[in-house]
């Protein structure tokens, strides 16, 4: 009776320590990989995963495996010029450019895909025209911007003329809607507290160094009305769609004779020019930076966390749709879009065998309850359900996800960034991000938030840039167009860039007499270089995108 007793008890107390216990995330299949490591080259320079992170040991248990990480350091171009000359490639290479398609270090997938990843498959479906190219291979699986379901996004971090938080507050969130007028609030602010923190202030910074230096050359189109076609714009001229390049146009030459004169004006930080990323990136973190123009994307990770985390609420940012002047309407936001040659490449050093094993496991982690773990964590641990089944996340929980220590032991980026994923909704209709839930947008928006949203008439900083952006034009965007390594269009794009990396800070910093001069020589210069040749490789690609996509919306 005793012994019969026991048991009950035991069981009993099982029952209870179960039922106390946190839910975790239902257990993954357990793959037939055993220690597949999978190495892997990326430009995202973040720190490597420590060994105990949550995540990546997730990936292990559930799916067997690990990978050794290979991340930029200096030289983008450089980088990726030795790995293509030595032959010495990883399994999988981040994609941001036909560099290593061109050179034939990537395997195309679109095979395997048809006959082992249904997941993947049915994700990428409707933007599978997009995604093929034109000798009718795919080399490379987008990393974002192909939605599952409708897109419940109120986030913003595209481009924009970004200011401080505080700048607006002080004078009464005045409407500001041209770049003189934001150039002139910070002015404003600046003169009123020329120190932050004890450190100089700094009105407007600009990044210069390596990859992201194109910050400074594509200012003008978005000035002048124009959405981001990256190194130009098109317009429909008699009838025909025209490319025009962004770098030696006359809102290129009026941008920089503006910058020319806010330098003069003590608004443009020197050291924009010489800065390397590390140091960029410090200043915003120290929240001393008072304007910029950038994508949200590059700084509100590390740098904007740290601001969050330290208590500087009111330095962090918020996105305005600066243009020249009154009559220019603002296209900064567009319809999200699928990122076309970004993501993760497979080297022809991967091979088909470890190729497939790869893409089976992408598959497997794009259903649905392995994405949830990668994207909102594991349920009791970093969520839970509320009495309806909505998931939530305690203060707690949110603090941490703004928290850099916590993430760098808590997530899988670096693997997560550039591997697909689903966006918009799953399929019972929550967010895919845990912060676009309604009642997770509210608990996560601070007093500063609600204030300034309260007076522009807004209820998101998407909505500050646009509440309803246009349709995308069907050839939209550009961007996406790159020529094809060695060819004339390239290394006159090359040439290009190299002129503006040294002529454009001059134009800024130098004597403003001298400035049409200084200009006059620059255009030579860029057409010496071959911007001609540049141009018409693009208004090739944009008459092969007009009658392939279509047009400007009707």
């Amino acid at each position: 009776m005793k012994k019969k007793l026991l048991v009950v008890m035991v069981a009993l107390m099982c029952v209870l320590s179960l039922a106390a216990a946190p839910k975790k995330a239902k257990k993954a299949k357990k793959s037939k990989n055993k220690d597949l490591n999978i190495s892997v080259f990326t430009i995202q320079q973040r720190q490597q995963p420590p060994a105990d992170n949550k995540m990546y040991k997730w990936l292990k248990d559930n799916f067997g495996i690990t990978f050794s990480w290979d991340i930029l350091v200096g030289d983008k171009d450089q980088k990726i010029g030795v790995l293509i000359a030595s032959g010495d490639l990883p399994d999988l290479v981040e994609v941001d450019s036909t560099k290593f398609q061109d050179a034939g270090c990537l395997l195309p997938i679109e095979k395997y895909i048809d006959k082992y990843c249904p997941n993947i498959k049915k994700h990428y479906a409707k933007d599978w025209a997009k995604i093929v190219e034109p000798d009718g291979h795919v080399y490379c699986l987008p990393n974002w911007g192909v939605y599952d379901g409708p897109d419940q996004g109120t986030f913003y971090n595209q481009n924009a003329f970004w200011i401080q938080k505080a700048v607006l507050k002080e004078f009464g969130y005045p409407k500001i809607k041209t770049v003189d007028e934001f150039f002139d609030l910070i002015e404003k602010y600046y003169k009123k507290y020329p120190t932050i923190g004890g450190a100089p202030t700094i009105p407007f910074n600009i990044i210069t160094a390596d990859w992201e230096a194109f910050n400074l050359w594509n200012p003008p189109a978005f000035l002048a009305g124009y959405p981001n076609d990256g190194n130009g714009h098109v317009d429909k001229v008699n009838g025909k769609y025209v490319y025009e390049d962004n770098f030696t146009d006359a809102n290129a030459k009026r941008w920089f004779k503006l910058a020319n004169g806010y330098y003069q004006r003590g608004l443009i930080d020197p050291a924009s020019f010489t800065d390397n990323r590390d140091q960029y990136y410090a200043k915003i973190a120290q929240g001393r930076v008072l304007g910029m123009f950038i994508q949200g994307w590059q700084f509100q990770g590390d740098a904007e966390n740290t601001l969050k985390t330290n208590g500087m609420y009111e330095r962090t940012y918020a996105p305005l749709p600066i243009v020249f002047d009154e009559n220019v309407k603002p296209h900064y936001r567009d319809i999200t879009i699928p990122n076309i040659r970004r993501g993760y490449g497979f080297t022809t050093k991967c091979g088909e065998k470890k190729a497939i094993q790869i893409l089976k496991i992408m598959d497997e982690l794009l259903k649905e309850e392995n994405q949830k773990v990668l994207q909102w964590g594991f349920e009791g641990e970093d969520w839970q359900k509320d009495a309806q089944g909505r998931p939530y996340r305690t203060q707690k929980q949110r603090d941490q996800q703004v928290d850099n220590n916590w993430i760098l032991h808590n997530k899988a980026t670096l693997w997560f960034e550039e591997a697909p994923k689903m966006e918009g909704s799953f399929s019972d209709g929550f967010a895919t991000v845990m912060d676009n839930q309604p009642w997770e947008f509210q608990a996560n928006a601070k007093p500063e938030d609600i204030e300034l949203w309260n007076a522009y008439g807004v209820a998101s900083y998407a909505a500050l840039v646009d509440p309803n952006p246009p349709a995308n034009a069907g050839w939209y965007p550009m961007w996406q167009e790159v020529p094809e390594d060695g060819s004339k269009a390239a290394l006159a794009l090359s040439k290009l860039e190299t002129i503006q990396r040294r002529a454009l800070p001059d134009l800024i910093m130098g004597d403003p007499k001298t400035f049409d001069a200084r200009w006059d020589a620059y255009v030579k210069d860029m057409n010496n270089a071959g911007i001609k040749e540049y141009v018409k490789f693009m208004q090739e690609k944009l008459e092969e995108r007009v009658k392939k996509f279509g047009g400007f919306p009707e």
